[in-house]
């Protein structure tokens, strides 16, 4: 709410800003919090505790992957966010239907089918910072920074083909901006069809290298991983 008198203000003035008019940003702002689910979560922090309290001993022990199985319940979570978060849809939809139109059938498939890759993405992100819990005692304060700098330049905030320029470019180089950005773009239509094709490719690039990165971390530190205590 406090982001849409904000923008109000600010095209009261102007009535195109980088870009975009009121009915656009005021979308976007909508699709950030719904696709909110998409790109938050906790799993980093409750995958760290169980680090640092020596729990996951109860899983190497047992026949089951460890990654697989909180990636399952990252996935049930973010599923049934995602149904709650549905809400904000339909009430704006209803509501205020000048401020969100519905893509054309074929882009809302790709929206659709996009989403997944915003999750796994997600997960492994959150994978990644957990693993400082191998490092160091308490991740919290590495986790919050790290939480705030992916979300702003996934366009959390701000969409991030209106920071300024060095933003910008780090903003696109980074693989946050395919959490909330990149699909919110897709919904809204504004991508052309070689801009389409390319983003895909890349998110599916940064996937393979993440992974790649999660299980080199997740092997070379289980190595060293020791259970002291209960």
């Amino acid at each position: 709410v406090v982001l849409v008198f904000v923008w109000s203000a600010i095209f009261k003035q102007v009535d195109n800003f980088s870009g975009y008019t009121f009915s656009s940003m005021i979308s976007y702002l909508v699709m950030v919090r719904f696709l909110h689910f998409a790109a938050r979560g906790n799993t980093s922090r409750m995958m760290a505790d169980e680090i640092k309290e020596g729990k996951i001993s109860l899983y190497l022990i047992k026949p089951v992957s460890y990654l697989g199985w909180w990636f399952s319940c990252f996935l049930a979570g973010r599923l049934f966010e995602a149904v709650i978060r549905l809400s904000i849809i339909i009430f704006f939809v209803l509501i205020l239907p000048q401020f969100l139109s519905l893509p054309s059938l074929d882009r809302f498939a790709v929206f659709l089918l996009f989403i997944p890759i915003s999750l796994l993405m997600n997960y492994i992100y959150n994978s990644l910072v957990a693993y400082l819990a191998f490092f160091v005692t308490d991740i919290r304060i590495f986790r919050t920074t790290v939480g705030l700098i992916s979300g702003f330049f996934a366009g959390e905030m701000i969409p991030v083909d209106i920071m300024p320029g060095f933003l910008k470019n780090i903003g696109f180089l980074l693989p946050f901006q395919y959490m909330l950005f990149f699909p919110i773009k897709i919904f809204q239509g504004t991508l052309n069809n070689s801009s389409l094709i390319s983003g895909i490719a890349i998110s599916l690039i940064w996937i393979i290298i993440l992974i790649y990165l999660s299980n080199f971390l997740w092997r070379k530190r289980l190595k060293r991983y020791e259970a002291i205590g209960q």
